[in-house]
């Protein structure tokens, strides 16, 4: 069974994350693009008929932090104004470097976090929240993976309270859980 798109335009997206994210490994040494690839792979397992927009906006969802190369980035690349806003919805704040600087990660930062989450559930947004979702998901196995005293705090102090706050608001949403 075939789980991603196998489509020029998938190739496409799947080869430009690659190439911007080449040499760039996660906590666990894999590559980093993988993670993006492995979001859009959950919502798919996770819901059976993600749209494409979604898909697009999972493959890209940090188009908007520092170094994503922002809105041009996505819309050179065509993403749609829906796959935009997705990313948008889903951008954490800017005031923690939440993905690459783990150790660094105050109990401020993780209240800011869960602000930010509880936001994004309150928008409605079911797109955005499941693509969240899935993403928050693929964190809390890296991080469980590598099983980081350092690390692994976050996981029952942001992560899994994200994943609550998530899977209750698609319920509200009647997005599914």
């Amino acid at each position: 069974m075939q789980l991603e798109p196998v489509d020029d335009r998938w190739r496409e997206l799947v080869d430009e994350i690659s190439t911007r994210h080449s040499g760039i490994t996660d906590l666990n040494g894999r590559p980093w693009a993988e993670h993006f690839r492995r979001v859009a792979v959950r919502l798919c397992l996770r819901y059976p008929k993600p749209g494409r927009d979604q898909l697009e906006a999972a493959l890209l969802h940090d188009a908007l932090m520092s170094g994503g190369g922002g809105v041009d980035r996505m819309k050179a690349l065509a993403l749609s104004e829906a796959a935009i806003e997705i990313v948008r919805v889903t951008t954490p704040p800017s005031n923690a470097d939440y993905y690459r600087d783990y150790k660094a990660v105050t109990p401020e930062d993780d209240a800011g976090y869960l602000a930010y989450v509880s936001g994004l559930v309150e928008s409605g947004n079911v797109a955005g929240i499941q693509m969240k979702l899935a993403d928050v998901c693929d964190t809390i196995d890296q991080m469980r993976a590598l099983s980081d005293p350092a690390i692994i705090q976050q996981v029952p102090n942001r992560y899994e309270p994200s994943r609550t706050l998530l899977e209750d608001g698609l319920v509200r949403w009647g997005g599914s859980a």
